[in-house]
């Protein structure tokens, strides 16, 4: 692996000596050519504590729920959670901290929101939100790509369970061409999304008719 050298006065605070954070990737490309992840969106931090409750319980995303893009969630809504857990809202974009080689990065569409129940999910996905009314549903595709994905692993720290932290998640630079292209890519994301739960919807409903027919 190959690192970047940076200055003391660039070390992230408090004086963070793990190389991990300064991969060589991070340094390369032409800042001109693209876009801060930070200029785009911002990492939501509001959290649901097990003590607090919600009238219409809460629907909790676990880092297994979400999937190439989409954030399959149909467990029982419960009434409390059992641990700290990150509120979502619609039109968040997760993705687990934990083992990036798992690819789990989801669009939160409003379609899980439908039943009521406060969506939340692990602290171990850092939540991505839209500085503007405009959806970051393209950063889904963008965040499973292959560059992406071996910065990512590349900033990897720890033995035991190796996370990448948040700031260098941030750290990304998003090509402007990409950028120039969002509002085409995101519809394209979020129509995707919604014809996978409109399936679910299709089987589930072919499921029921079957099993009608066979008590019959």
């Amino acid at each position: 692996m190959k690192f970047a050298s940076v200055l003391v006065q660039e070390l992230e605070s408090p004086l963070i000596l793990t190389p991990e954070r300064y991969t060589a990737r991070s340094a390369r490309g032409d800042a001109s050519l693209s876009v801060a992840l930070g200029d785009i969106a911002l990492i939501g931090r509001e959290t649901v504590s097990p003590s607090r409750s919600h009238e219409n319980g809460y629907a909790v995303a676990d880092t297994g729920d979400a999937e190439e893009g989409v954030l399959k969630l149909y467990r029982p809504v419960v009434e409390r959670v059992g641990s700290t857990k990150k509120r979502l809202q619609p039109g968040d974009v997760i993705i687990s901290r934990l083992r990036p080689y798992l690819r789990q990065v989801a669009l939160v569409d409003a379609d899980i929101f439908l039943s009521g129940a406060a969506v939340v999910c692990s602290t171990e996905f850092y939540v991505l939100r839209s500085l503007t009314s405009e959806s970051i549903a393209f950063l889904v595709p963008w965040l499973l790509s292959q560059p992406v994905q071996a910065e990512l692993a590349d900033s990897q720290e720890g033995a035991h369970h190796p996370r990448f932290s948040d700031s260098a998640l941030m750290r990304l630079r998003v090509p402007q061409k990409l950028v120039e292209s969002r509002v085409e890519i995101s519809i394209d994301v979020e129509r995707a999304v919604e014809n996978y739960r409109s399936s679910r919807r299709i089987l589930s409903v072919a499921l029921s008719d079957v099993e009608a027919m066979l008590a019959s």
